[in-house]
């Protein structure tokens, strides 16, 4: 009888997955036999003939399993990768995706622009805290900052405050606060310390209508939160709620909104944004697919230097 050897289960895991159609065949097999072997992806290819124990080969082939029921490999893995960091998920968040990045790039670059003054930040629906942390992690040195990063599920928020422990220094972990509230805390504390002294608001919400959630793949829409996905029946619900609810805090002359939009839903953002808060300017960027991702709303001008 052949040996399985490393190689061997990568072409077999490799030929299985695209046999039942299961999508990103080869990453799947690659990404799963590392963790069961506990080897980088770069070490599989360096040890090709290795042979994995039995206990190893069991692993792997429960591992299979669950990518056979479609389970996203970040919520098997319990792991997915954004930016600079590697963060912990599970089916209680979403798994953070590359069209946020385009989200943290602009909040960096108007960041970087602005100046070292002080900067208030809030993260609206921070789920695993990717957003939050990569701020915390990439703003320049010299710049001071504050980031509040809100979730209304108390399971996110456990989430993304072991995130931070796990990821972040203890200086930059001393200025990010993570709380539980529905886009904003209302308690009367909360509204003394921060009416209009936030600099800017950044958000990935909810943006799927309902009809179109029945039609998104089944890894999504099986193992992702729903309520992280839909955002009302039109798929505009949460940016209302979201323009109405940050108003009273927006910082007068130095606030920025950053939000990231579905192509289907942002012209309904911009203009709801408008309506809510009639910003002097707002802006739509494309992804790197260009897609329109991303909403920039500017309650005043730059000055000029």
């Amino acid at each position: 009888m052949q040996a399985w050897t490393v190689k061997r289960l990568l072409e077999w895991g490799i030929e299985y997955f695209n046999r039942k159609q299961v999508p990103q065949a080869r990453l799947s097999a690659e990404l799963l036999l590392s963790s069961a072997l506990k080897l980088s992806r770069m070490k599989l290819y360096l040890n090709y003939d290795y042979r994995p124990t039995e206990k190893e080969l069991a692993q792997f082939k429960r591992l299979i399993l669950k990518r056979l029921e479609h389970m996203p490999i970040q919520y098997i893995l319990g792991l997915a990768g954004f930016r600079k960091m590697e963060l912990k998920v599970g089916p209680e968040v979403l798994i953070p995706r590359p069209e946020t990045e385009v989200l943290v790039d602009q909040a960096l670059g108007i960041i970087a622009g602005r100046g070292p003054r002080l900067l208030n930040i809030i993260d609206i629906g921070t789920g695993s805290g990717a957003i939050a942390l990569s701020l915390a992690a990439e703003i320049p040195k010299d710049i001071p900052f504050h980031i509040l990063a809100t979730d209304c599920s108390s399971q996110a928020i456990e989430i993304a405050r072991a995130n931070a422990r796990a990821l972040l220094g203890p200086e930059s972990l001393a200025k990010i606060e993570i709380m539980a509230a529905d886009v904003i805390p209302q308690e009367k504390q909360f509204v003394d310390k921060y009416k209009q002294d936030i600099n800017m608001v950044i958000s990935n919400p909810p943006y799927v209508s309902e009809q179109n959630y029945q039609n998104l793949d089944r890894e999504i829409r099986d193992y992702e939160p729903r309520q992280a996905l839909v955002g009302g029946p039109t798929g505009s619900e949460a940016y209302a709620e979201i323009f109405e609810k940050v108003k009273p805090f927006l910082a007068p002359g130095d606030c920025f909104l950053l939000l990231e939009v579905d192509p289907l839903v942002s012209e309904k953002a911009a203009e709801l944004c408008q309506q809510a808060i009639n910003p002097v300017s707002i802006e739509i960027k494309k992804d790197y697919n260009q897609k329109d991702r991303v909403l920039i709303a500017r309650m005043q001008p730059r000055e000029e230097k």
